[in-house]
């Protein structure tokens, strides 16, 4: 098959969309499928090269949609934007062919892109939904002709149902980089421990401030400790949101007397698995909805144990008492107290990592790219009427 995958942002570009579209574009073109990456940003060297070419436009990135569409409404069309997208989404296909377009996200910042996607009329069309929180979203492009929308957790599913033919696949991780054997990150080992790593971006939303209290309530008991932060420097979202968050939590920290253990450092998606291994605990604290979280699949198939909110699809990738350990969202108190179980009690800590292992292995990349070419091919033709150009209300059969 040849196969165009859509997506606002790739790496080097650092989140979890971003990974799962790497993944799989990777793992099907190790099948011997043909693959295409239309995304957002500047183009970078070495797009051309490698089994996966990359074709960048910033004007499918998330802050050059939001700018374009900024003053209207979600449900609002936006005429120039569209025919802007039409050009670079049309372009691709005319070059390439494919039997599949897959768009992620095509319900986030706007319209638009979803429409031109399903204005090529070409090949399958699917539609991977893998969040429910963000700026602009439009629920109803779920309900447009796909021949397929794929949700990445049961939460989400029920978040933001579609008419057409739907599925549920949890996200895969690569399980021969996330392993407990390989390198450790230096810089993470080097740390005052106990170490505790938060991986995500630095967005209000992924609980980072609460985790930052919560780590100043446990330090005192663990007699120290570091807490390590994602610098987020090369994410989809507005850097100076990030770099206003940023100050704010070096400000909190001062007040609460951590500023010298709270560590901001950049991770290669390629080597995070290192800081896993290198840590002694890694929470995910998430206040909102988190939609699936990759996150504590990849720390449980390192065999670094877990601590997560209640939150959305994590209550699916983590068993609370089996696998690691859930906290209410925002409870500062109850992450701490979290925390320092696993950190003092070493046969719950074995008992939790053993299961945090065999629970990973449901999350296996090679597993995912196995089902979605079959959804690839049992959904081709099943669509129905072509959405109008430029309509907000395609057909719905």
């Amino acid at each position: 098959m040849r196969i165009l995958q859509v997506t606002h942002a790739y790496p080097p570009t650092f989140g979890g969309v971003e990974s799962h579209v790497w993944d799989i574009s990777h793992g099907l073109a190790a099948r011997g499928h043909d693959l295409l990456v239309l995304t957002g940003g500047q183009a970078r060297a070495g797009d051309d090269t490698g089994p996966v070419p990359v074709r960048r436009n910033p004007a499918i990135g998330v802050q050059s949609l939001l700018a374009a569409r900024r003053g209207s409404e979600p449900e609002q069309l936006q005429p120039e934007l569209l025919d802007l997208l039409r050009g670079i989404v049309g372009l691709a296909v005319d070059d390439f062919c494919p039997d599949v377009v897959h768009l992620h996200n095509g319900h986030h910042f706007g319209p638009e892109l979803a429409l031109t996607c399903l204005d090529t009329g070409t090949g399958t069309m699917v539609n991977g939904v893998h969040d429910r929180v963000g700026e602009r979203l439009c629920p109803h492009v779920l309900d447009w002709p796909w021949d397929l929308v794929v949700y990445a957790s049961d939460y989400l599913m029920s978040a933001l149902p579609t008419r057409r033919q739907a599925a549920v696949r949890w996200l895969g991780i690569d399980t021969r980089t996330f392993s407990p054997h390989g390198p450790t990150d230096t810089r993470v080992t080097a740390l005052p421990r106990p170490v505790v790593f938060h991986p995500a971006r630095l967005l209000r939303w992924k609980g980072v401030e609460c985790g930052l209290r919560a780590f100043a309530r446990m330090r005192p008991a663990l007699g120290g400790g570091t807490l390590v932060l994602c610098a987020s420097e090369d994410i989809a979202d507005d850097p100076a949101d990030v770099a206003a968050f940023r100050l704010d939590l070096t400000e909190l920290a001062e007040r609460l007397g951590v500023a010298d253990a709270v560590r901001f450092l950049s991770f290669d998606r390629q080597r995070i698995a290192d800081a896993y291994r290198a840590a002694d605990l890694v929470w995910y604290p998430t206040i909102d909805e988190e939609p699936l979280g990759l996150v504590p699949p990849e720390a449980m198939a390192t065999g670094t144990p877990v601590v997560v909110s209640r939150s959305g699809g994590m209550q699916e990738t983590v068993v609370d008492g089996a696998t690691g350990l859930a906290v209410d969202k925002g409870d500062d108190a109850g992450l701490a107290e979290a925390a320092v179980r696993l950190l003092t009690n070493p046969a719950l800590r074995a008992r939790l990592v053993a299961g945090g292992r065999e629970r990973s292995a449901l999350f296996d990349n090679d597993r995912y790219v196995e089902w979605l070419i079959g959804a690839y091919t049992e959904s081709a033709g099943v669509r129905g009427p072509a959405a109008e150009p430029g309509s907000l209300s395609p057909t719905v059969s």
